[in-house]
Formats: structure tokens, sequence, C-alpha cells
């Protein structure tokens, strides 16, 4: 079975449909959707999912299974030995191929570190987009197994390592099933949360839940915006795109492609083929879209000023991208974005009286936020205000919001 863009699978769109390989074929849903994986047998909610045959598989038994040859069908390679003279090195990829590279997603922000010990159960979690959007948590199943659905919790939110310091207190949250995720939902975040953010929960009682963030040892800043709480950088970078008056239009097209498709390590640098950032620059444009010779230009220019660099990583048979580079892959020149991160400033935090034990008022920079996977769109106020911002800036034109973004302009944040 052949997917295309537009068919439906677990009961969502099909949005980007990659090449057949081996008699598997990765595809790209519109929204999140649960399957188990027909190899791993685990349960899984991604949406990336590899269809072979009448079975799915997961993103990642899909690349398992691409690198042996035995397990997708293929001939063993021949060895030669090295006095025969045969160059064993991988083949070289085509363009077409460096234009179609695989990433593999984040995790949705799904519970992790389950501990359940029977009176309590505690869990972790990275704040995304869509639980500030949307008023929600993550639930394990552990909690929401023995939950009532209607039941009222109470909430308290807590700053330190001992959670100790109360930053808020809500009342009159509900668990939800949304699909096959539990979910927690009648939330109002706090300002200063951030998507990226870590938060540790402890469920103790059957009505109390209790929310706490970790301070850094000296706060940052991390791509413009000023964090004090442990963060998960990758998720920064995937989410949060800082409006910077150093670029042009068509080079923030390009950052942006780049920071929400690219492969992304441990420092929440992305990174990817000179050939996918072009391809996926072009897709994403809205309006008035670029042609490719001046993508090629804005590159150049983020390259000549480093914000942009070079690195070698590898991909696989399967098409996955790899950094660093991986023994057995093809090796391919990679373009990469490193968030500027650099300890925070005097000038950038302002103690307050009660700073002992809450989060001091700072400035915040007005940055994009991903919203397109969440199949939202930005309000005519955040487009207005970006475009606005945009012009103020002195930037190149047209001052229009990206697709997929909604715009939050520079502001205080603090309690």
């Amino acid at each position: 079975m052949i997917m295309k863009v537009g068919e439906k699978l677990l009961g969502r769109k099909v949005v980007r449909a990659y090449p057949p390989r081996d008699g598997i074929q990765l595809v790209r849903l519109e929204a999140v959707a649960s399957f188990t994986c027909s190899r791993c047998a685990q349960k899984k909610t991604v949406r990336l999912a590899a269809v072979r045959g009448n079975t799915l598989l997961c993103n990642g038994c899909y690349g398992r299974v691409e690198a042996s040859p035995v397990e997708a069908g293929r001939p063993p390679a021949a060895t030669a030995s090295p006095s025969a003279g045969v160059d064993t090195r991988p083949p070289s990829l085509r363009t077409e191929d460096l234009a179609q590279v695989v990433v593999e997603e984040l995790d949705n922000g799904l519970p992790h570190s389950v501990v359940n010990t029977g009176l309590t159960v505690e869990w972790k979690f990275h704040v995304r987009a869509e639980h500030l959007l949307h008023g929600t948590c993550p639930v394990p199943a552990e909690m929401a197994d023995r939950a009532a659905p209607q039941e009222p919790l109470d909430l308290t939110f807590l700053r330190g390592r001992n959670r100790i310091g109360i930053l808020d207190q809500q009342k009159g949250a509900k668990i939800r099933t949304e699909g096959d995720l539990p979910l927690l939902t009648g939330l109002t975040w706090q300002p200063f949360v951030l998507p990226g953010t870590r938060v540790s929960v402890r469920w103790d009682t059957w009505r109390k839940l209790r929310l706490a963030y970790t301070p850094l040892d000296k706060p940052v800043v991390f791509g413009g915006t000023v964090v004090r709480y442990a963060y998960d950088p990758k998720i920064m970078t995937r989410e949060l795109a800082a409006f910077d008056a150093r670029v042009d239009r068509v080079e923030e097209l390009v950052l942006i492609a780049l920071r929400e498709l690219g492969y992304l390590d441990e420092r929440g640098r992305a990174l990817l083929p000179r050939e996918a950032l072009l391809r996926n620059t072009m897709e994403r444009a809205q309006s008035e879209r670029p042609p490719a010779n001046k993508i090629d230009g804005a590159i150049d220019r983020l390259l000549s000023r480093r914000i942009l660099t070079w690195e070698e990583g590898s991909v696989n048979h399967a098409g996955m991208l790899h950094y660093p580079a991986r023994r057995g892959d093809t090796p391919v020149p990679l373009l990469c974005y490193t968030p500027a991160l650099r300890e925070a400033e005097h000038e950038e935090l302002r103690d307050d009286a009660v700073a002992a034990y809450s989060m001091s008022a700072h400035r915040v920079a007005g940055h994009l936020m991903r919203i397109g996977h969440l199949g939202k769109e930005a309000s005519p106020e955040a487009r207005a205000a970006y475009r606005e911002d945009h012009k103020r800036a002195g930037l190149a034109g047209p001052h229009e919001l990206p697709r997929g973004f909604t715009y939050v302009r520079e502001h205080e944040r603090g309690i």
C-alpha cells in the first residue's frame, strides 16, 4: 500500500509521504496519533509512522529495519578484502535524497520517569506550546486509571528543588481523555513558563497535585529569552523563534524552517542538509514564495555572519539523518544553527522584594511560537503586532507572519 499526501491514516491526514524503501513507506501525519508498533509491540503516540503492507512500525523500528539487510529483505552487502582494491565506502547521495531526509521527532511532551508507589504517582514532562495554548498537562496512565474523571483537583505550583516556595494555587482542574491521551485540563500556566520548561509532578492524594519547577543555578539567555528554570534546549529551539532584527525576511524564513524541521542535538542545535533546507523553506513560505536563488543567497549571508555554520552528519539507508556522523552511514555536510546561549546579565535580572521565592521580573524578547502542528492559526492581533514590529525593526518586507507561527511581543514577565 502506497500512501499519498491528503489520504488518511489512523484518522489523521497525511501531510508528507516519503518515497517507499524496501516495501516500507514513512509518512508524516497532520497531528499525533496512537498505535502499537508491529515490531517492538510498544504503544507509540507520534506524527511519523512507517507503513509496511497492512502493518505499522514506529519511527525507531523503521530505521532499525532499514539498517538491517536481512529485515529489509535486501541481500547482505558483499565484503571484500582491502587488497582487492574494491571501494567499500557508502555511495554518495543524490540531491533528491538529501532533500528528503527524515528527522526524528521530539517526545510530544508525554510523561516520563513515572514512579507509582501505590500511594503516590510522580512523573516529569517538558511543557510544549500545546499545553500553554490549551491549559493542559499530560497525565500518565498510572494516575488516569485511578483518578475520578469528573472529580476536580487542587493544584499547587512550587519553586525549588525541595519543592518549597508556593508560586500559585489553583482549583477545579479535571482529567479528560483526548483520543488515547489522558490530560489534565483547566490549568492556567504562569506567565514565565516557556515551551521546554521542565515540570515535576506529584499526585499524593485523590484531589491534590503538586507541580514543581527547578530553578537554574544561574539564569541564562537562550535565543534572546531569559530562562530561570530547568529546560530542554531541543524544545526551545523547535517551538520558540526569537524575533531577530539582524536578519531579513528570507533569512528569517530559512532560520524558521531549519529550527522547525532540522535534526536537534542535545544542545538544541538544528541541522539539515542544504538541499533539504532549500526545499523546506520554499514549501513553508505562505505568500510571495522566494525563488531558490534568493534562498541560496540568504543561506550564504547567514554563513558569512556565522549565524549558520557547517557540521558533518550522516544519512542511513532509510534516509534518516544523524549527528554526529555514524559509522557505516553516508557522510553529509549539514547546515547548523546554534542558539545563542549566555549567562544573564545584571540588567536583565531585576530583583524584587520576593525574589527569594518567586519569579523576578525580566524582559522577554519578541518571539515566534510554533502552533501550525496543532492545527492552529495566529490571531489577527498577532499578525498585526508582528507586522508592526517587523517594520519598526527596519527589516526587508514583506512583513507577514510566517505560516504555522504566532507572535508574542516583547514584554515583562514575573510575579
